[in-house]
């Protein structure tokens, strides 16, 4: 008779369950922030959603403060992570200069932007929190950097224009991002993000192969105000 030998599962140490009630933690607070905003995520509220006491919570992150700068930089660790996936791809030569403007734009019309524009209001008046967003966010365009100045750009084009270029283009992400708060149009960002491709290769930014993609169609304004 064959004996089945049942192997049962390695229960996890307390630093294994430690790290990962930080993590949900950490998740919570960042599904707070995009659910209810800043100004309504409560240390209790957080504790509720986590399913952990207040007490454990403030065991973790005896602070709002605290936990607050610790989401975000758990928030941008992420996004920095898939920035290095991307570069690994560029290696490659499996993305262009075409798909990291479209993968920049999901970052700054999503989840991401919507958290960061909470820490943004914050970090005015703020200074713990300012100092936190200023480290981490500096980390983030580093990782921008590597791969901007990775890819297939037009030669002769000095590292200055190249990163005039970038900064350029994330000031144009971010105030396409920040007016999906009021504005929520689609069509018209994607226009206008089209008009942003064709502008760098007008500027001789990009590569002589790289296209600059057909011209979107011609939306129409129904406010020019914006």
């Amino acid at each position: 008779m064959n004996e089945t030998t049942s192997t049962k599962p390695r229960r996890r140490t307390q630093a294994e369950r430690s790290a990962a009630t930080r993590t949900r933690i950490l998740d919570v607070t960042l599904d707070c922030l995009m659910d209810i905003g800043l100004r309504d995520t409560s240390t209790v509220e957080i504790a509720r959603r986590a399913g952990v006491s207040r007490g454990a919570l403030l065991h973790h992150y005896p602070s709002k403060v605290l936990l607050l700068q610790e989401a975000f930089r758990h928030l941008l660790d992420r996004e920095i992570a898939e920035i290095q996936l991307m570069a690994s791809d560029l290696a490659e030569a499996e993305i262009t200069l075409e798909d990291f403007l479209d993968t920049l734009w999901g970052h700054f019309s999503g989840r991401l932007f919507m958290i960061t524009i909470e820490y943004l209001a914050a970090a005015r008046t703020d200074e713990a929190i300012r100092e936190t967003m200023t480290a981490v966010a500096l980390e983030f365009n580093d990782s921008l950097d590597v791969i901007w100045d990775s890819l297939p750009l037009k030669q002769g084009v000095s590292l200055e224009e190249r990163r005039l270029a970038l900064n350029a283009t994330l000031c144009f992400l971010r105030g396409m991002g920040t007016q999906t708060v009021w504005r929520d149009d689609p069509a018209l960002h994607r226009q206008m993000l089209e008009f942003w491709k064709r502008t760098l290769a007008a500027i001789d930014i990009m590569n002589d192969s790289t296209s600059a993609g057909d011209p979107a169609p011609p939306h129409q304004e129904k406010d020019p105000r914006g």
